[in-house]
């Protein structure tokens, strides 16, 4: 056999020394090349795994916070709601409380105007009264051609007043035209 090796070209001496020089160099390369790429690729594959794990849970928290979000918008679309329609409802009441307040009013102002003008009504009878009595008064003296005395111009007032009515009259028969005169 050891013709053969020799026929293939080993030399022994040669074949040792550079089998014991691979194995220096497959120990160097295995010390501070092999083993610290190891290593690094061992903590670059622990530090994906960390990513992907923080992915994983950003994704969760972000859709548990998009979810949030939905609901606090759903509220507030509510609240909204509510408050819109307490709003409308307030405004629907304010507005009858107003109009009750203007008729309320209107009524007020009528009936004062109603009284004054009954007022005023009564007062003008009043002078009409006194101004037929007077007249009365004044038409008796001239018919009679006497001058009366202050208790016969009392009692023909006091007469006077009593035959006029004391609230007018509705039944007037209608005013002749003036275009038959």
């Amino acid at each position: 056999m050891g013709d053969a090796l020799v026929q293939l070209g080993i030399d022994w001496p040669r074949f040792i020394a550079q089998t014991i020089n691979f194995a220096i160099v497959l120990w160097v390369l295995n010390r501070f090349a092999y083993r610290p790429v190891l290593r690094l690729l061992e903590e670059r594959r622990t530090r994906i795994a960390e990513s992907l794990q923080n992915a994983e849970r950003i994704q969760k928290e972000l859709a548990a916070a998009e979810e949030a979000r939905r609901e606090i918008l759903h509220q507030a679309n509510e609240r909204a709601s509510q408050l819109i329609a307490e709003a409308e409802q307030t405004a629907k009441l304010q507005g009858e409380k107003l109009l009750k307040e203007a008729a309320e009013e209107s009524e007020r102002i009528l009936a004062k105007a109603r009284a004054r003008a009954e007022q005023e009504q009564q007062e003008s009878r009043a002078v009409v009264r006194r101004e037929v009595g007077e007249l009365v008064l004044a038409l008796t003296a001239k018919v009679s051609g006497k001058v009366l005395s202050v208790e016969d111009q009392e009692r023909l007032r006091a007469e006077t007043m009593a035959q006029l009515p004391a609230e007018p009259r509705t039944d007037f028969p209608p005013a002749p035209d003036s275009q038959r005169n």
